[in-house]
């Protein structure tokens, strides 16, 4: 049996209504010009599959628009039930461009993945080899604010059923001081078991900063429950492994991990205890699960990794969640407000956990009307 595509439409969006639990205000604003454009992938039988591409690069929404009708034109009549030969047909029609927009890809699979299901009418996380669990942990972002409130935060989070909790000190505004007492706040409200991750982003120029921050940050009390996520340069492996020997709490990679090549060189390295894994980044959910296999090899520890994109694009990294033996628990936000998400379905949130349902594919319903009004020119 053959099920071929027939046509493929975009709906370009911006995300002007950006919510996720725990940003602040200045972090919603400075996400709030990412591109969004929802693939429409319509095949000769009644079956219709969807993806989502955001460009996180600054690139005109225009030139992605041509990356994505570039590449459209040549899956025009691909199997869907076949994606082995749609991406080899995809790579070739887009070679020069791959990695710069290896999103676009994972877009087309995402598509893919979900038409897969549908017509085996399982839930996507069949098509990706099974599930281990449908039932989720997942991981809460807290605000940007003072040491206290950012304690009582993280006390709330995890009476809700937050398993984790991730925070940012990338403001090179505050004073290290400032960082530390808020950092130690959060630590000394929780219990031991769950887990802070801190994101750095570009703040230290240095590993003797990163080292100079978390020694006074123990200096008094040990916290074996804190790690540091991408605390230097992306392709700096070198300097994450010395990093990694030296540092007293665990190491955490996200834009480092770009591609299951990407992701052998950290292994090599030695430059990771954990990593955070997002489809749109390694492009797509087939090479998100080569890079698992490398981790579970290597005994490096996975979170899937989703703050941004419509509900879509946030079913396909809880279905990736799903099939990972021992995953961290899950970054998924709240990326549109309600009256602004286009799809429905797929998964429920219930306090600090997800939970996946089985319909068919990504068990996504598209609301027509809301997504239309949304469209942007290009």
């Amino acid at each position: 049996m053959m099920i071929k595509v027939s046509d493929i439409q975009f709906y370009p969006i911006k995300l002007n209504s950006v919510r996720r639990e725990g940003l602040s205000a200045d972090l919603v604003s400075s996400r709030s010009s990412f591109d969004l454009v929802i693939v429409k992938v319509i095949t000769d039988s009644s079956l219709v599959g969807f993806g989502e591409v955001i460009s996180r690069s600054g690139s005109s929404s225009s030139g992605l628009m041509n990356v994505l009708k570039a590449s459209a034109k040549a899956l025009i009549g691909s199997d869907i039930l076949n994606p082995n030969a749609m991406g080899r047909t995809f790579d070739d029609a887009i070679d020069d461009i791959r990695t710069t927009w290896s999103a676009v890809g994972a877009a087309f699979e995402m598509a893919s993945f979900d038409l897969m299901g549908k017509a085996r009418g399982v839930p996507a996380y069949s098509v990706l080899g099974g599930q281990y669990r449908t039932n989720l942990e997942r991981s809460a972002l807290l605000a940007d604010v003072a040491p206290e409130e950012a304690a009582l935060q993280a006390k709330k989070r995890i009476k809700e059923g937050f398993c984790g909790l991730k925070m940012s000190i990338r403001d090179g505004n505050r004073s290290a001081e400032q960082d530390l007492n808020t950092v130690l706040a959060v630590l000394d409200a929780v219990e031991s078991d769950i887990h802070l991750n801190v994101l750095v982003g570009n703040k230290w120029e240095n590993a003797e900063q990163v080292t100079s921050f978390f020694s006074s940050l123990l200096s008094d009390s040990f916290f074996g429950n804190v790690s540091v996520e991408q605390p230097l340069s992306p392709l700096d492996l070198d300097g994450l492994a010395k990093l990694r020997e030296i540092l007293p709490v665990s190491v955490v990679l996200s834009e480092s991990v770009s591609s299951p090549d990407a992701m052998v060189q950290i292994a090599h390295h030695a430059a990771a205890d954990r990593i955070t894994l997002n489809i749109s980044r390694v492009g797509g959910l087939s090479q998100a699960q080569k890079i698992v296999h490398i981790c579970d090899a290597a005994a490096i520890g996975v979170s899937v990794c989703a703050p941004v994109g419509s509900r879509l694009g946030l079913s396909a990294h809880t279905h990736l969640a799903s099939t990972i033996r021992d995953p961290l628990p899950i970054d998924i936000g709240n990326s549109l407000a309600p009256e602004r998400e286009p799809f429905s379905g797929g998964f429920d949130m219930m306090g600090g956990r997800l939970v996946l349902g089985d319909q068919p594919g990504l068990g996504v319903d598209l609301n027509e009307d809301v997504l239309r009004a949304m469209v942007v020119n290009t």
